[in-house]
């Protein structure tokens, strides 16, 4: 089992400035092949925002979570007025459910200690037929792997596929 806190404050003492370093380019490759996939929607939840990288690729209102303080610092320097920041946990959204036309989650499954918790907090916040895409590292989860984890009563999955320059598999689902 994941401890949350120890995630936290990984992330935390890794720094904002460190994660942009490490990250940057692959997160920016991930973005591309998911802004394909996506419709530009009103409002989206970028659920494990980082430091706000995905925030000046959309032309949306835009909720950023992480449980990173520190990374939220960062992406608080990337804000429009377009964009909000909330910390907070991936498996327990603090918003309503059916709120978002889209929910963005990259690279945070694998994080998690309960990916159905996760999963299901993800379909209860989106609206019926929005679009839910999640990223995990292909080096912690199969192809076959994901696909089941994901396919559930709540989601539907359209589409799993990767990149040569990206370390993950990228899934998009239709929640019902």
């Amino acid at each position: 089992m994941k401890d949350k806190n120890s995630i936290k404050e990984r992330y935390d003492e890794l720094g904002a400035s460190l994660y942009d370093l490490r990250y940057t380019e692959e997160q920016k490759a991930k973005y591309e092949l998911i802004l394909a996939e996506l419709d530009q929607p009103n409002l989206l939840l970028d659920n494990g925002c980082g430091t706000g990288l995905l925030f000046p690729l959309l032309d949306c209102y835009v909720i950023g979570l992480d449980i990173s303080s520190g990374l939220l610092r960062k992406a608080k320097e990337r804000l429009s007025d377009r964009h909000y920041l909330i910390q907070g946990d991936s498996e327990h959204l603090p918003f309503r459910d059916k709120v978002f036309e889209s929910v963005v989650s990259v690279t945070v499954i694998q994080n998690l200690s309960t990916s159905n918790k996760f999963l299901g907090e993800s379909a209860r916040v989106s609206k019926q037929d929005s679009t839910v895409i999640i990223s995990s590292l292909k080096r912690v989860y199969s192809r076959e792997e994901i696909t089941r984890l994901i396919t559930n009563d709540e989601l539907s999955i359209k589409k799993v596929f990767t990149s040569e320059n990206v370390n993950d598999w990228i899934t998009v689902s239709t929640r019902k």
